[in-house]
Order: structure tokens, then sequence, then C-alpha cells
């Protein structure tokens, strides 16, 4: 299964998408990095470390599969255009920010305003200052009204309904 979502992404001086809602600074650098040469892979942070032992049911002890529905884990994406319109800017970084598409696969969990998917991929971004890493293989859109014209999904699951997909 394939959904899009809208998503927001910081994007550090190489020009590489990051999340723009994370404080990624204590992760290993390529730990939550959006790929520009594939699929991007959800990871659990809360998942065991192989710096410390933790005791099965402890926080940190891990879980199934990525995402959980018990966890906050996942890659993260806003269901439709106007959740992300209404969205704040990003809080936890000073970098540039671009808003944009995403392709999401594998599990994705549904929630009322967005999803959380084991994969993804960026397709298409709004880089009015060209910020954004040419390695990209995306859409680059100037203005909002064109990336929603053009990405807009009429048929998106209804707000409210709430469905896990394997």
């Amino acid at each position: 299964m394939s959904l899009l979502g809208w998503r927001q992404w910081a994007v550090d001086a190489r020009g590489q998408l990051r999340p723009a809602w994370t404080p990624w600074s204590p992760f290993p650098p390529g730990l939550l990095l959006w790929r520009a040469d594939g699929m991007t892979e959800a990871h659990c942070l809360r998942t065991r470390r192989p710096d410390r032992d933790v005791e099965p049911g402890e926080p940190g002890a891990g879980h199934g599969r990525v995402p959980d529905e018990h966890c906050a884990c996942g890659l993260y994406a806003w269901r439709d255009p106007s959740i992300l319109a209404a969205a704040r800017p990003p809080r936890w970084t000073s970098l540039p920010y671009v808003v944009g598409v995403v392709r999401l696969g594998g599990r994705v969990i549904v929630g009322e305003r967005g999803y959380r998917a084991e994969r993804g991929y960026p397709v298409a971004v709004l880089d009015r200052d060209g910020v954004v890493s040419d390695d990209y293989a995306v859409a680059r859109y100037r203005s909002y009204a064109a990336l929603v014209a053009e990405w807009a999904d009429p048929s998106a699951t209804p707000r409210g309904q709430d469905r896990a997909a394997g």
C-alpha cells in the first residue's frame, strides 16, 4: 500500500532533508536523514541500544514492527495539505525548512490528522530558495498553490477513519 502525505523538513547545510520537528543532534547523523538515493526506513528511537542492557517491558526495550501502535515511532506526515498549511513553523531547528509531499508505504498507522509509516520517500517539495540538494529526485515547486494543485489526493482516507496496513 502506498499513501501520499504532507510534511515539513529541515534542510541542512548540504541540502539534505531532515525531520523538522525532531531534535536529532543526539542521534547518529544518518539515522534521521531522509535519503536522497532511495527509500527511507523508520527507526524506533526507543529500541534496545547496544551500549546498555534493557529488561523486557522497560521503556527502550523495543517492540515488533515499526511503527508500533503503542509507541510514537514511524515516519510522520499529515493527511492533506490543509493541515500542513495550518501547521506552525518548526521550533526545533534554526535551519531553513521546506514543505512537501512524501509517498509512504509498508506498515502505515492512520491517525485522526495524519500517518505514521514504516518507510517513505519525498516526491515533491516547495523549494522557493533552491536549498534542497539536487541529489533528491523530486518535483520542485515555487508556489504552494502549484504544489497542492499537482499533488492533492481527492481520494484520501476520510478523517476519523483509522486503520493499520501491513
